[in-house]
């Protein structure tokens, strides 16, 4: 029997290396259970179901298994309350000898904001993964050095990632630039795999063909890794033409689990490869079984897809990345303002050829907020005209004036000094320098003052050039880990406080959850733990600790204060379970009406009260102006709301954790 396994856990990294490079053509990365799912489906793909493909990777002969990290992480511990230890201690059982592959987004590791130093050292070296793919959205490499150290220390494979896109600046030469430096970051090529990550799939044949040529032409023994998504409709030739400039694996995933973002199909892939002359290791029967496996359970994501269907070549222009397409048109409908998507695509292919980085998270957010905030404020104060006029403003400051904004009229100028007055804080963040250097420089100097209003200049002078590593403050980490005892009232598992110091208020949700309902999440079906047993006679059969379980509805009762009975039969047992259904009372939702009364600035999750650096706020207490008073997330996005001017705190007009809505009254304050 032909043996496909050419790589496994334990190897070192420079035999990993090795075997590549001396392997006949090119090889799979399957990402079936980590980006397939993000990008088609939300992150709402399960353990329960993905488990078992599993056993088929074990024997496919695949480079790695892309199982863990990226938002994935934060949506399992946030909706389908599973623990990422979890998956990846069970792929270990399943699939001995495939490496299991993670990706970062270096100081921001598997969350939204830069994280400390010390909290980047202990978590990356507390995690059981093989191969560790990092990426910059800025590519700053900079930002890539304390995980690329970790990882390389521990003997795992470090797989930095050069984001990719198709633009006027993104030339070669500058491609060429920053491998030097990732190849001066890890002291050669011998232990590292470089990673291309083209994130929106924008890349045509041609120019990835030259890139990877390029490359290849002045470090010949560098493995290349070519990661790309199918939404221009062009994946399939860009991966021929890549494996013909030399690069030697390539993303893929199962046929039935593409749909428009995510990678291109792996059978597919292999046949038109193999048809044009390039040999693909890949063991096509556990292929095939991977593909008919998805099928079973595939039925059970409908829901999840993205509401916008098909291929869309103007992601070309809008660089939308795959990760980010679905989730932002779900945004859109429960925001109830689907119909300005083609809008907000518009304008964000206007928006990135202002302010040049890359769109892929934290950027595609940044983007995504800044963008459909704009859209939608034009849309709110003058209707679809205003929204038209916007755009055509913009087309004219981009495509005809090339962006000099001089050679606007005073009127356009000062309507593009009002682009961006309600920016969320992680655009401002991204022009301070807090994300790192911008990759081909600072935006001109209207942006700033559109942004920061009377104080753009105070803010250029105070704009950061280093990498986050050097000037965010450490995290007392056995303070936070107290914290956490404090929240759960016991001490916490390691692994818990690792997803603490990730993702503290969704950490703790998940905890309470699974302390409270065990294992459900593990052992439901998907169809039961999405929809529940709806009518009497459903039932679900599991196993759970090596026990058999069935679950019967006997009868749901009918509300009587507050209170409903649910009769099950329990394995063959009568059992009435009381459930407490009290009214919940509609708050009245106060608004933000005078100049001492501050209100919400979008709709939002009220995340963290005060300043983090001080006692927990309370009434009386003096804030400065420009002081942060509170923090609000939406979209996966931080907007600090600062102190208007110097107050004391008369009102807190919300809860912790409270959802609110746009001018809703979080503060009233008195000005000192």
């Amino acid at each position: 029997m032909f043996e496909y396994t050419f790589v496994k856990p334990g190897m070192s990294p420079s035999e990993i290396v090795n075997s590549v490079r001396n392997l006949a053509g090119v090889c799979f990365t399957s990402t079936g259970m980590r980006d397939a799912g993000q990008s088609d489906f939300k992150n709402r793909h399960r353990i329960y179901d993905l488990k078992t493909l599993a056993p088929l990777y074990n024997k496919m002969g695949l480079f790695s298994s892309e199982c863990h990290g990226g938002a994935r992480w934060h949506v399992g511990v946030m909706n389908r309350k599973e623990s990422p230890f979890e998956e990846i201690e069970i792929y270990r059982e399943l699939m001995p000898n495939v490496l299991l592959q993670t990706l970062v987004r270096e100081t921001n590791l598997w969350g939204y904001r830069p994280y400390p130093k010390n909290v980047i050292e202990y978590v990356v070296s507390k995690v059981d993964i093989d191969v560790w793919r990092c990426f910059s959205f800025l590519n700053d490499i900079r930002n890539m050095r304390t995980v690329a150290e970790v990882v390389m220390n521990r003997g795992k494979l470090f797989e930095p990632a050069i984001s990719f896109t198709e633009v006027e600046w993104a030339t070669n030469e500058y491609y060429l630039r920053t491998v030097d430096e990732i190849v001066s970051l890890c002291s050669g090529i011998d232990e590292i795999i470089l990673c291309i990550k083209d994130m929106a799939g924008v890349g045509s044949p041609k120019r990835i063909y030259s890139l990877i040529d390029s490359i290849k032409q002045k470090y010949p023994e560098l493995v290349i890794h070519y990661h790309r998504h199918t939404t221009d409709g062009l994946a399939l030739p860009a991966y021929l033409a890549a494996a013909q400039a030399g690069a030697k694996i390539l993303d893929v995933e199962e046929d039935s689990l593409v749909r428009f973002y995510g990678q291109p199909p792996i059978m597919s892939t292999y046949a038109y490869l193999t048809e044009s002359g390039i040999n693909v290791h890949l063991n096509t029967q556990a292929a095939y079984e991977a593909i008919q496996t998805v099928r079973e359970w595939i039925k059970h994501y409908e829901w999840a897809e993205s509401p916008f269907k098909g291929f869309d070549y103007f992601v070309t222009k809008h660089k939308m990345p795959g990760g980010a397409f679905p989730s932002s048109f779900e945004q859109a409908q429960k925001g109830g303002f689907l119909h300005l998507m083609p809008h907000i695509l518009k304008l964000m292919s206007l928006y990135n050829r202002i302010v040049k980085y890359f769109d892929v998270t934290p950027g595609s957010q940044i983007t995504w907020v800044t963008c459909s905030g704009i859209i939608n404020r034009y849309s709110k104060e003058k209707g679809e005209a205003g929204v038209t006029h916007i755009i055509r403003l913009l087309e004219k400051f981009v495509e005809e004036k090339e962006c000099k904004f001089e050679e606007m009229n005073d009127e356009e100028k000062k309507e593009l000094l009002e682009l961006f007055k309600s920016a969320p804080g992680d655009f401002k963040n991204l022009l301070l320098g807090l994300y790192g250097k911008l990759p081909v420089g600072w935006p001109d100097n209207w942006v700033y003052q559109s942004t920061f209003s009377d104080e753009w200049e105070e803010k250029i002078k105070s704009r950061v050039d280093v990498s986050p590593l050097e000037h965010i403050e450490e995290e007392d980490l056995e303070r936070a880990r107290e914290e956490l005892k404090e929240k759960i009232s016991r001490l916490p598992s390691e692994e818990e406080f690792i997803l603490y110091l990730m993702h503290p208020k969704d950490a703790v949700e998940m905890i309470n959850f699974r302390e409270k309902y065990g294992d459900a999440p593990m052992v439901l079906p998907t169809n039961v733990f999405t929809n529940g047993l709806k009518n009497p006679g459903d039932k679900v059969e599991f196993t759970f600790s090596e026990k058999p379980y069935t679950l019967e509805l006997v009868s749901i009762g009918k509300e009587h204060e507050g209170v409903i009975h649910v009769v099950m039969e329990v394995n063959n047992k009568t059992r009435v379970y009381k459930v407490e259904t009290p009214r919940a009372k509609k708050k009245e939702i106060r608004f933000a009406r005078g100049s001492n009364e501050l209100g919400s600035p979008i709709n939002g999750n009220l995340w963290r009260l005060g300043n983090p650096k001080r006692d927990p706020i309370k009434v009386g207490d003096i804030y400065h102006k420009g002081e942060e008073i509170a923090n609000l997330e939406a979209m996966k996005m931080e907007t600090p709301l600062l102190a208007p001017y110097d107050c004391m705190i008369k009102e807190i007009c919300v809860n912790l954790n409270e959802s609110v809505v746009e001018n809703q009254l979080l503060f009233v304050l008195k000005q000192i």
